[in-house]
């Protein structure tokens, strides 16, 4: 009997694997489209051919801006309407919803940044020009949306629910979360305040980069001439954005030269923009095309209809981050008696109160939130755990800004003086944007909203005092650029865009310039550069900071002689390095674990346990004090002030080298045979592969040997990531040949579509790893030739 029970059981489980593998693969399948497949779109108005290229790019070719803007709104919800709608709830501040009382705490700060209330004030002072093409856009999303209420995405069914209709207005609010994600420096300076009171000023300065020390800049040819006019946070709850969307804009390079140093005799251009690395990839790419009227081609953030970075038949154009300070925070005095208002030029003034009301995944009540806003902004009294007094924070992002307007004008853009006209409208999302022209004109302009303020922005000031207000913004006119200069090339990689003549204070917290001056080294290496020159720089895995760290570290590590064989192994490798991040070299791992050990050794001791946590995950912190360091061979965090010895700067270097060894030998495996790609590893992530049994059903995670760091011009990054777990690098690469567009390259780190069912989720992954590009074709008569699918669409 037992047996014959058991033989049942078995078969029951058996019966239930099937079933439930069938299921996941309909799952996984549901939302698959056919790319030939012809089909009825209400709101056409005639036909629209979309020819897909091998890698599932859609070139979208249509007779009409209602048409063409219709068709990318279907066809962006058919490669990835989830992440849309994912994004779209970030925006709004409604994780919850879907994922749980986890994310209460990050839709409360989501609210207080009050994203979409911009886009309600400025989509009807939108020309028609702009706010159509946002309307057929829309309808083309909804179009997709009422055709398959059945087979949806896979994330929609897994988490339970359904999208809701797309607006126009939900496009405008992407423009809000580009802004706040390319502004980081509010937490640096969160945690710089708070530190201030634990150690004396002379070490609090150490920390922050000595730009006396960094002289190569984005603009170095540029000279202020005064203007005629002028033109008139937060908790730890924000890392799970980053866990569930990629950061936008924190990081990039972009390069061009001249005709008189390319052997094309036509500007060469080069753009990669460094985000967080992602499943599916926070671009897509797409191809808009209106014979004899629009021609351009590029990346997009799903969710809007604009090409971002890109080439029309005239120019081309890329952004790199300015690190523009563009957020201050102010002491408040709250009134004792009424926590609603607050002290301002000597009285009692209201804030703002707002009761929020949100939805939570598995509750049966909302959670009810009341939120204050001064003047200013938001309140905010904690940051990263770290509690301090009431402050409110004022951000560019919630100035009005045009940033859909500049996309649109980009589009059709013709010249230097189109260009600059259409980049005025970046004014929350401040850039580096490089340009290339068919005329042999190259130039690079700096954009976005620069606050003119009392004094520089990375402390906290009185907020009871409207001295420290900002005072309007510095004049478009006024901001840095340069056009066709005698050197033939222009180039930015999050660099100090000027020197100190320039009078307004920009940031403070740019990039130590070690990407910077390879990729002028390269630049300058040959009188003539090709495409393929062009290639090799975006796989340039040369590290300048252990080119001008390491002197200074043999110097001291060469001094001493008490090493074990795993040191002196360790020591010779150092010794012959090249300085090249390759998966197949030994040094890097050696180099990486030692600085690790070194800042921890310079600044834990003082810190504390929680602050140096905090401390390590803001990666550029650490980069300028050990630029600083290494600089002066000398640190006054050097001293370990839990021991009676006054340590120095050499012994804290032994120290951690020898340390890094161990921890190598007993993590890793023997100094000898371990590599860099045995530890360093892109792990490309879903949201939904975060859960491994998700993760193996859906197989929706990738992972790599991976080349580079976050200080090389391909850059495989792990910020806030466990080990060598690299998550963030280059988010799109692209090279644009002026002299031929249809001889330009690019490749994404995932594909175009966001279905793991799909041939195009991450099909690009492993030659994006390779520092392979894709041919990048533009001419119709190319786009028919190369097409792999084409569909057509029909009123």
């Amino acid at each position: 009997m037992m047996k014959k029970i058991l033989v049942i059981t078995g078969i029951i489980f058996i019966v239930a694997l099937i079933g439930g593998y069938f299921y996941v693969q309909q799952l996984k399948k549901s939302a698959l489209p056919d790319y030939n497949e012809h089909l009825q779109i209400e709101g056409l108005t005639g036909k629209v051919s979309v020819y897909r290229d091998a890698q599932g790019v859609p070139h979208i070719v249509a007779e009409n801006e209602k048409d063409l803007y219709t068709m990318a709104g279907y066809l962006s919800a058919q490669d990835r309407l989830w992440q849309m709608d994912l994004l779209r709830r970030v925006t709004q501040g409604r994780l919850s919803e879907i994922f749980g009382e986890e994310l209460i705490d990050t839709d409360v700060i989501l609210r207080k940044l009050r994203i979409p209330d911009n886009a309600v004030k400025l989509y009807p002072k939108l020309k028609d020009s702009v706010r159509n093409p946002l309307i057929y856009f829309a309808n083309g999303v909804n179009q997709y949306i009422a055709m398959h209420q059945d087979d949806l995405p896979f994330e929609f069914r897994v988490l339970g629910y359904k999208p809701e209709a797309w607006k126009p207005q939900h496009s405008l609010n992407l423009v809000g979360f580009m802004a706040w994600n390319l502004e980081f420096g509010y937490k640096m300076e969160a945690f710089l305040e708070v530190l201030k009171e634990k150690t004396n000023r002379d070490k609090w300065a150490e920390l922050f980069p000595d730009y006396s020390t960094m002289k190569t800049y984005v603009y170095p040819s540029y000279t202020y001439k005064k203007p005629v006019d002028i033109d008139t946070v937060l908790v730890a709850a924000l890392d799970k954005i980053g866990q569930l969307t990629p950061d936008i804009f924190t990081g990039s390079n972009n390069w061009v030269v001249a005709g008189k140093k390319s052997t094309t005799g036509k500007p060469i251009f080069s753009n990669d923009m460094h985000l967080g690395l992602d499943i599916p990839g926070i671009w897509t790419r797409m191809h808009l095309l209106i014979p004899g009227r629009l021609n351009v081609t590029g990346v997009v953030l799903p969710g809007e209809p604009f090409v971002v970075a890109g080439h029309n038949e005239h120019i081309a154009w890329g952004m790199t981050n300015v690190m523009l300070d563009g957020a201050d925070f102010y002491v408040e005095t709250i009134n004792p008696d009424n926590k609603a208002q607050y002290k301002f030029n000597g009285q009692w003034r209201d804030m703002e109160v707002r009761k929020e009301k949100i939805y939570v995944k598995g509750k049966d009540k909302l959670v009810e939130k009341t939120l204050y806003f001064t003047h200013r902004g938001p309140i905010f009294s904690r940051f990263d755990e770290l509690k301090f007094a009431p402050v409110s924070l004022r951000w560019i992002g919630n100035e009005e800004t045009r940033e859909i307007d500049a996309l649109y004008n980009l589009s059709t853009a013709e010249n230097w003086k189109d260009f600059c006209q259409a980049i005025r409208g970046f004014q929350s999302v401040s850039q580096n944007i490089a340009y290339a022209d068919i005329n042999g004109n190259i130039g690079i302009h700096m954009t976005g909203r620069l606050p003119k303020r009392t004094a520089p922005g990375f402390t906290f000031f009185p907020g009871d005092t409207d001295r420290y207000d900002w005072k309007g913004f510095v004049a478009f006119d006024s901001l840095p650029y340069e056009y066709n200069p005698e050197r033939g090339y222009v180039s930015s990689a999050n660099n100090k865009s000027v020197d100190e003549s320039y009078p307004y204070y920009i940031s403070e917290w740019y990039e130590v310039p070690y990407r910077i001056k390879r990729i002028r080294q390269l630049l300058t290496a040959k009188e003539k550069l090709s495409v393929s020159d062009f290639k090799d720089m975006l796989n340039d895995h040369y590290s300048v900071q252990a080119e001008e760290i390491m002197p200074v570290l043999l110097q001291h590590l060469q001094a001493e002689k008490d090493w074990d064989e795993p040191e002196k192994q360790a020591l010779a490798l150092l010794e012959k390095w090249n300085f090249k991040y390759e998966t197949g070299n030994r040094e890097p791992l050696i180099f990486e674990e030692f600085l690790m050990h070194l800042v921890k050794n310079l600044t834990a001791d003082e810190m504390g346990e929680k602050m140096f946590k905090i401390y390590k995950d803001h990666m550029l912190l650490s980069k300028y004090l050990l630029y600083n360091a290494f600089q002066q061979n000398n640190s006054l965090w050097a001293d370990d002030v839990n021991t009676a010895e006054k340590e120095t700067f050499h012994q804290m270097i032994v120290k951690s080298f020898k340390e890094s060894t161990a921890e190598i030998k007993d993590k890793y495996g023997e100094i000898a045979t371990i590599k860099w790609g045995d530890t360093h590893k892109l792990n490309l992530k879903h949201p939904l592969g975060k859960v491994s049994a998700i993760d193996w059903a859906f197989d929706l995670n990738r992972t790599y040997d991976a080349p580079g760091n976050n200080n090389t011009v391909n850059p495989f990054a792990y910020i806030n990531s466990e080990a060598y777990s690299s998550n963030f690098g280059a988010s799109e690469k692209h090279i644009f040949n002026t002299g031929d567009w249809n001889q330009s390259y690019s490749i994404l780190p995932t594909g175009v579509s966001g279905n793991p069912a799909s041939k195009y989720y991450c099909n690009q992954s492993e030659d994006y790893v390779k520092g392979k590009l894709y041919r990048d074709i533009f001419s119709l008569n190319e786009v028919k030739k190369s097409a792999k699918y084409t569909a057509v669409y029909s009123k």
